[in-house]
């Protein structure tokens, strides 16, 4: 997906406006949860979301989705990522 297409389908979905981020290399954030739906478009490096056992990991041009009040954890990889993000 490129940036372009994130940005159309958030506005469609009623989304707010992606913002762009960054995390550095090797970040942990444990077991949490998101008042708010929340849609990530990784636009370098990597990104992995862990719903307990089942971990995907996410690369430049795919989006995740996690949902509200859904218990997970996030890592970033050896190179940290950057992303858009976008809430509703």
């Amino acid at each position: 997906m490129t940036e372009a297409e994130f940005r159309a389908y958030a506005v469609a979905e009623g989304y707010s406006a992606p913002e762009a981020k960054s995390l550095p290399a090797d970040r942990f954030f444990d077991t949490h949860t998101h008042d708010h739906d929340l849609i990530v478009l990784i636009t370098a490096g990597e990104f992995t979301v862990g719903y307990g056992d089942d971990k995907t990991t996410f690369g430049p041009g795919e989006m995740c989705h996690v949902a509200p009040g859904i218990d997970h954890t996030d890592a970033t990889g050896r190179e940290g990522a950057e992303y858009l993000v976008a809430r509703r």
